[in-house]
């Protein structure tokens, strides 16, 4: 009966510790709608200065221009592929077309003396269509 009471007690101890490590943790890690130390000290003073609203638009078109920057370096890559992928075909590509989000990458390309478009399919970069231009 000792042993039962003693493996009962050891559960409940560290049930216990536990539970007070989780509310501990997340008492720290849960703050209230952006509260930030400083902004009690700081934000009423240049909340309303124009620096502070150039520096903050300053911030926003760094972080678009770098996601745009992302996006055309993929397009390109994406349309890089495709022109491998033609060329080790056997043809010489022209010109490679891409829109995001589209499921087809549409060449121009030609062989000999004859002009193509040839149409690849997007993840896999397979033959779709081949039409003599």
């Amino acid at each position: 009966m000792s042993a039962l009471s003693f493996s009962t007690l050891k559960t409940a101890l560290s049930g216990s510790i536990i539970a007070t490590l989780l509310v501990m943790t997340t008492g720290c890690v849960t703050t209230p709608g952006g509260y930030s130390v400083y902004d009690d000290i700081y934000g009423d003073v240049y909340k309303d200065k124009k620096e502070h609203k150039k520096h903050k638009d300053k911030h926003k078109k760094a972080d678009k221009n770098v996601y745009l920057a992302a996006i055309e370096r993929r397009l390109a890559a994406i349309e890089r592929r495709a022109a491998n992928k033609v060329s080790s075909m056997g043809y010489r590509v022209k010109d490679v077309k891409y829109k995001k989000g589209d499921r087809k990458i549409k060449v121009k390309a030609e062989r000999g003396r004859d002009d193509y478009k040839i149409e690849l399919g997007y993840p896999s970069y397979n033959v779709i269509k081949i039409k003599k231009d």
